[in-house]
C-alpha cells in the first residue's frame, strides 16, 4: 500500500459512513482520495430503495460525467456496476445517444469504439454496450478484438453488441465464446447467435445444443426458442429426450416460446411441424414436463400454448394420466379465453376414460366459474353421444366459436353440428373463411407475443 493511502476511507467504509465517503468523492483535490472513495462505496451493502442508496447513486452518476481523471471515472463506473446496474445501464444510453450535458471530452459521441482499447475495463465495458445499442457495425472489428477480454463484463458486453448488430462475420468469434469459462458470457453468446439469425449461425449453435456440459447444452436450447423460426424446431425436439432432466424442461419451454414468438402468417404452419416433430419423436416425459410448467404462475402465452401441446401429447394409458387430467381439468377455469378452449379439446379427446368422466362430473358442480362448468357439460355431453370427434374438429369448434356469455357455450354447440354449419356443410377452418369475424386463423392464439 502507497505511504499516501488514505487509511481513513477505509475506517468510513468499515462504519458505513456513506455520506462523508461522498464528500471526498466529489470534494477532494486528490485523484487517489476520490477513486478510493468511489472504490469503497461501490464494495458497500446497498440498502434497498434507500434515499442514501439514490444520493449515491446520483453521485457516482455525476463522477463518471464530469470528474477530469480517468481511473476516478473508472472506479465510479465499477461502483455503479455493483450497486446499481440499471443506473449503469442509463449511463450508457446516455453515452449512445450522446445525450449528455456538458459532454466531457472522454465521452465524446465519436469516440466508443476507441475505449475498446482503453486501459481501464470499465471504459471498455462501456465502450461494447455502448456500440451494440448504436448498432455500428464498423464498430466489428474492434468489437471481436476484445470478444477474449480478460474481463468477464468486458467479453459479456461485446458478445452481446455483436448480436445486437447482426453482422454474421461475428459467427465464428461467437461460437468460441459457448465454451467460456463464465455463463454470462456462454449465454450471451448463444443469444447473439440466434440474434444473427441466418441459417449459418443456427446451425453454428447446433453444436452447443449437443454439447458434453448440461450448462451449455441448456443455455443453447434456451437460446434457440427466441427465434420464432422452424429452423430450430428439429433441435428443440432432439432436446425433448436429453439424459438431463433440465435440459428436456428447457427444450420444452423453449418450444412454447417458438410457438409464441412464430409471426401470425406462419403460426399455423409452424404449430404443426411441431406437432409433427413431437409425434415423430415420441419424447419420454414431454406431457410431465408440460404439467410442471403450467403448474407455475405462468403468462398466458404458456399456458396456452402448453395447455395445445399437452392435448397434442397426452396418452390415455401414460402413468401420469391423473397429473395431466388434472392439470387440463384446471385450465378450464383459465382466465384466458383461448386457454381453455385447448383444454376443453384435449379433454374431449380422452372423456371416454370413466375416471376422468367422474372428475368432470365433481369439477362442473363444485366450480364457482360458470363458464368452466359449460365446459365441462360440453365434454361430458361428447361422452354420453359417444360420437368420438376427432382432435382437429373440435378445436376448430371449440376455437373458432365466438362465445358473449359462458351460458351459450353448450346452447350453440347444440344448435349446429360438431365441425360443420347449421345446414351440414364444412365448418370452420384454419384460413378462416367461414369461422366467425374475428376468430378466423386463430393468430391471436399463436401469434401473441409476451
Amino acid at each position: 500500500m502507497a505511504a499516501d493511502e488514505p487509511h481513513f476511507l477505509y475506517e468510513l467504509a468499515r462504519d458505513g459512513e456513506e455520506l462523508e465517503l461522498l464528500e471526498y468523492l466529489t470534494g477532494s483535490a486528490k485523484p487517489l482520495i476520490r477513486y478510493r472513495a468511489a472504490e469503497l462505496l461501490g464494495g458497500l451493502p446497498t440498502p434497498a430503495e434507500s434515499d442514501s442508496d439514490h444520493v449515491v447513486t446520483r453521485t457516482l452518476r455525476r463522477t463518471v460525467r464530469q470528474d477530469d481523471h480517468d481511473a476516478v471515472r473508472a472506479a465510479a463506473i465499477d461502483a455503479l456496476y455493483l450497486r446499481d446496474e440499471a443506473a449503469l445501464e442509463e449511463v450508457i444510453d446516455e453515452v449512445a445517444a450522446a445525450g449528455i450535458d456538458d459532454t466531457p471530452t472522454w465521452m465524446d459521441a465519436d469516440r466508443p469504439t476507441e475505449w475498446l482499447a482503453s486501459d481501464h475495463p470499465e471504459f471498455r465495458l462501456v465502450a461494447a454496450a455502448a456500440v451494440g445499442r448504436i448498432e455500428d457495425d464498423s464498430a466489428i472489428p474492434a468489437l471481436l478484438e476484445v470478444l477474449d477480454d480478460p474481463d468477464v463484463r468486458v467479453r459479456a458486453r461485446a458478445t452481446a453488441a455483436c448480436g445486437a448488430i447482426g453482422d454474421p462475420q461475428c459467427i465464428d468469434a461467437l461460437v468460441f465464446r459457448l465454451e467460456d469459462s463464465h455463463e454470462q458470457v456462454r449465454r450471451a453468446g448463444a443469444r447473439a447467435l440466434v440474434a444473427i439469425g441466418t441459417p449459418a449461425a443456427i446451425d453454428a449453435l447446433a453444436p452447443a445444443a449437443r454439447s458434453d456440459s448440461e450448462t451449455v447444452r441448456a443455455i443453447a436450447i434456451d437460446a434457440l426458442g427466441t427465434a420464432g423460426s422452424l429452423d430450430v424446431v428439429s433441435l428443440l425436439v432432439e432436446g425433448l429426450s436429453d439424459r438431463d432432466e433440465h435440459v428436456r424442461r428447457t427444450a420444452t419451454r423453449s418450444l412454447l416460446e417458438v410457438l409464441a414468438n412464430a409471426p401470425p402468417q406462419r403460426s399455423h404452419e409452424v404449430r404443426t411441424a411441431v406437432a409433427e416433430a413431437v409425434a415423430d419423436a415420441e419424447p419420454p416425459d414431454l406431457d410431465t414436463q408440460l404439467v410442471t410448467i403450467l403448474g407455475a404462475n405462468q403468462p398466458a402465452y404458456v399456458r396456452r400454448n402448453g395447455t395445445w401441446l399437452l392435448g397434442q401429447v397426452v396418452d390415455a394409458d401414460s402413468d401420469r394420466t391423473d397429473d395431466v387430467h388434472r392439470r387440463l381439468i384446471e385450465a378450464l377455469e383459465d382466465p384466458d379465453e383461448v386457454t381453455a378452449r385447448f383444454a376443453t379439446a384435449a379433454l374431449v379427446e380422452l372423456v371416454d376414460d370413466a375416471t376422468l368422466a367422474r372428475r368432470l362430473r365433481t369439477f362442473r358442480e363444485e366450480t364457482n366459474v360458470d363458464s368452466a362448468a359449460e365446459r365441462a357439460g360440453f365434454v361430458l355431453e361428447k361422452r354420453t353421444r359417444n360420437r368420438g370427434p376427432s382432435r382437429e374438429a373440435v378445436t376448430n369448434a371449440v376455437e373458432y366459436t365466438v362465445i358473449e356469455e359462458p351460458s351459450d357455450y353448450t346452447a350453440r354447440k347444440r344448435e349446429r353440428p360438431l365441425g360443420g354449419s347449421d345446414d351440414g356443410t364444412a365448418g370452420p377452418t384454419d384460413d378462416g373463411e367461414d369461422g366467425d369475424a374475428g376468430e378466423g386463423d386463430g393468430q391471436d392464439a399463436w401469434g401473441e407475443t409476451p
